[in-house]
C-alpha cells in the first residue's frame, strides 16, 4: 500500500465514528424534546414554522415577479350571487379553457338567483368547483368529511382547495398534495385539475411523479399573474380578451383591489417579508393555487434530497468536522479556542450560502438541520463527553475506542 494511501485511511479510525454516532444521538434527542417543549416556549413558537428557504424567497430573491400569461386570476369579492353569476357568463363568453372557482355555495337561497347561476355553473364545460376535505387529524392525513357547496350547485367536477401546512391558518404553506383520497375516491388538487384540461403532457409529469406531497416553488404574489378585479368583470366596456384560452382562477382576493388585504382566505407563504413574529399573512388563498398551476405548467419543481441521503452526508460531513477539530485543538488549544467561534461562523454561513445555491439555481432543498446543529452542539458536547467518560471510567473499565479521540501525529 502506498505512503499517500496510508495517510488517508489513518483517519478512518473507530473513535472519531463513535463520537459523531453519539454527536447524531445527541442532536435527534434535542430534536425530540425541543419538538414536545415547543408549545410551552414562546420564543421557540414563533421560530418553529422558520425554513431556511424563506430567507431566499423572503429576503435574498428577485422583487421583480415574472408575468404568467397562461393563468388569469379573477376577483369576486363580496358580490352577491346574482353579480357572480354575471361574472361567470361574462367570462365564458371570451372562452377560457378551463375556469375554476374558489369558493362555496354552503346553501340553497333565492330561487330564481340560485337558478341562473347553477345554469353557469353546469354550462358545459363545467366549472371546475372547489372541496375541502376536514377531520380533527387532518395533519396526519385522516379525513372525516369532505366539504362541498349544496348539492344543487354540483357541476359534477370538484376539486380539492386544501393547503399544505400544520394549521393552514397559521402555519406557513409551503407544500399541497397533489391528490388526496377520500372513500376510496380520489380528488386533485385545485391547481391540478385544471392544469390536466389545460395542458395533459404537464399534468401527466405531476402525477410521475409520484410524490404524496410537493413543495410550492412560488412565482410571487397577485402581480405575477394576470389579474382582474372584480367591478372589472362586471363592467360591459371593460375588454376580457386577454382570458381567451386561458386558465381562470376565480376567488377571494379582498373586497378590491384597491382596499388594503383584510384576514378572509389568506395565509402565510415563504414570501411573507417579516419571517418570524410576523402578525399578519400575505397571500390569498386563489393566489397559492395559481402559483401551483404556474409551478406543474413550467414543469419547475424542487426536488428534495432523501432523508437517508441526508443523513449518510450530514454524518460523513460531521465526521471530517470532528477529525478537523479534534487536530486542530491537539495542537495548538489556544489557537483552537481564539479561532472557533469565526470557524464555527463561517462553516455555517457556507452551509447555508451552499444550500441557498442548490435551492434556486439547481430547484434542489436539502434540510440543514443534520448539518448545523451537530457543527453548533460539538464543542459543548465534546467537553460534556470528556467528563462523563471520566467518571464512568473510574467505575468501570471501558474500551478504548468509547474515549474522546486524540489526533494522531
Amino acid at each position: 500500500m502506498k505512503p499517500q494511501e496510508l495517510n488517508i485511511f489513518r483517519w478512518l479510525r473507530p473513535d472519531f465514528l463513535v463520537v459523531t454516532t453519539l454527536l447524531f444521538t445527541v442532536v435527534a434527542l434535542i430534536g425530540l424534546v425541543s419538538f414536545n417543549l415547543t408549545l410551552f416556549d414562546p420564543i421557540e413558537k414563533a421560530l418553529a414554522d422558520f425554513n431556511f428557504s424563506d430567507l431566499l424567497y423572503s429576503k435574498l430573491s428577485s422583487k421583480q415577479e415574472l408575468l404568467d400569461t397562461n393563468i388569469v386570476l379573477v376577483n369576486i369579492g363580496h358580490l352577491d350571487r346574482e353579480q357572480i353569476a354575471r361574472q361567470i357568463k361574462r367570462i365564458r363568453s371570451y372562452h377560457p379553457k378551463v375556469i375554476g372557482f374558489d369558493g362555496f355555495f354552503a346553501v340553497k337561497r333565492d330561487p330564481a338567483v340560485d337558478s341562473a347561476l347553477l345554469v353557469q355553473l353546469k354550462d358545459p364545460p363545467g366549472i371546475v368547483m372547489a372541496c375541502y376535505l376536514t377531520g380533527k387529524d387532518a395533519v396526519e392525513g385522516v379525513y372525516d368529511s369532505l366539504e362541498t357547496s349544496a348539492v344543487y350547485f354540483n357541476s359534477g367536477n370538484k376539486a380539492l382547495v386544501n393547503l399544505g401546512g400544520a394549521n393552514p391558518e397559521t402555519s406557513t404553506v409551503r407544500f399541497f398534495s397533489p391528490v388526496l383520497s377520500f372513500k376510496n375516491k380520489k380528488f386533485y388538487a385545485m391547481a391540478a385539475n385544471l392544469v390536466s384540461k389545460y395542458d395533459r403532457a404537464a399534468f401527466k409529469q405531476l402525477v410521475e411523479r409520484g410524490n404524496e406531497r410537493e413543495i410550492i416553488h412560488y412565482s410571487g404574489n397577485r402581480n405575477a399573474f394576470i389579474s382582474i378585479d372584480a367591478t372589472e368583470v362586471l363592467d360591459s366596456s371593460a375588454d376580457l380578451g386577454i382570458i381567451r384560452n386561458k386558465i381562470v382562477l376565480m376567488g377571494y382576493m379582498g373586497e378590491s383591489f384597491g382596499q388594503p388585504k383584510d384576514l378572509e382566505d389568506i395565509f402565510y407563504t415563504p414570501l411573507n417579508p417579516e419571517l418570524a413574529g410576523r402578525s399578519r399573512p400575505d397571500m390569498y388563498g386563489v393566489v397559492i393555487h395559481a402559483n401551483v398551476a404556474s409551478m406543474i405548467l413550467s414543469g419547475n419543481y424542487i426536488n428534495v434530497m432523501p432523508h437517508w441521503l441526508q443523513i449518510v452526508l450530514s454524518f460523513i460531513f460531521c465526521y471530517f468536522y470532528v477529525l478537523f477539530f479534534t487536530w486542530l485543538s491537539s495542537r495548538n488549544p489556544a489557537l483552537f479556542d481564539l479561532l472557533f467561534p469565526a470557524i464555527l461562523l463561517t462553516i455555517n454561513v457556507l452551509l447555508v450560502y451552499t444550500f441557498f445555491i442548490l435551492y434556486k439555481s439547481c430547484s434542489y432543498s436539502i434540510s440543514a438541520t443534520y448539518f448545523l446543529v451537530p457543527v453548533v452542539l460539538y464543542k459543548t458536547f465534546l467537553t460534556w463527553y470528556e467528563r462523563a467518560i471520566v467518571i464512568i471510567s473510574k467505575k468501570i473499565k471501558l474500551p478504548k475506542l468509547l474515549f474522546p479521540p486524540k489526533a494522531k501525529s
